[in-house]
């Protein structure tokens, strides 16, 4: 659980009336080392002097920080008034980043040596048995060739959506080997269809519901 008691990160933004008058917009944020972009331009983090605004145009400000959900605003001026002087951002945790674990094995292949007390087809059943433990649906399984992938299951969140694979190769027949993956990848929106690859890219976490199965391979096909 994350220490509630957090200084407040302090941004300044500086705007500039049309009759010369400058007044000062305070946006106060619960993580002081949030990264802060102003239409997308990264202006780093704590007290900066961020912007001028001009009549009847506007900034986004975007608040970022890992394990947290990325918080957007846009602050305009109208010309007439402005909006409260201080502005207090809550970062709110990420649920995507919760339900997950940074990961070493995530989308790189682990090789694991078969045990000489299980024969060719013994380690198939169990990779089998392992592995629709996890996953619901396998999109090819061959066991001439030792090759298994499964279909994507993906699981959406508050701001991503996550989807997760397993790719099983022999890599040797003597010893007796088998290259590993999991594929594990978000797309910065909820509910997106596993078939837009274009909006997936890798990630270097794990949800926390795959992350036994590296070690249950590990123990089970000694």
């Amino acid at each position: 659980m994350r220490n509630t008691f957090v200084t407040i990160g302090i941004i300044i933004v500086s705007v500039v009336l049309l009759n010369s008058c400058k007044t000062s917009v305070i946006f106060s944020t619960s993580e002081p080392d949030a990264q802060i972009f102003v239409d997308g331009r990264p202006m780093g983090s704590g007290p900066t002097e961020v912007v001028k605004i001009s009549k009847n145009n506007c900034v986004r400000v975007k608040v970022v920080k890992p394990g947290f959900l990325t918080k957007q605003l846009a602050y305009c001026y109208t010309g007439v008034s402005f909006e409260a002087k201080t502005k207090y951002i809550q970062l709110v945790n990420d649920d995507a980043y919760d339900a997950s674990i940074k990961n070493d094995y995530a989308n790189k292949d682990f090789e694991q040596e078969v045990g000489k007390d299980l024969t060719e087809d013994a380690a198939w059943k169990v990779i089998s048995q392992i592995v629709t433990g996890y996953f619901d649906n396998l999109e090819m399984a061959d066991r001439a060739t030792g090759y298994m992938k499964t279909s994507w299951q993906s699981k959406s969140f508050t701001q991503k959506t996550i989807r997760t694979r397993v790719i099983i190769k022999q890599s040797s027949s003597k010893p007796l080997k088998y290259k590993i993956k999991i594929i594990s990848e978000y797309a910065d929106s909820p509910n997106q269809s596993v078939k837009n690859d274009d909006r997936f890219k890798e990630w270097d976490r794990i949800l926390r519901a795959y992350n036994g199965m590296i070690n249950e391979f590990q123990s089970r096909l000694r």
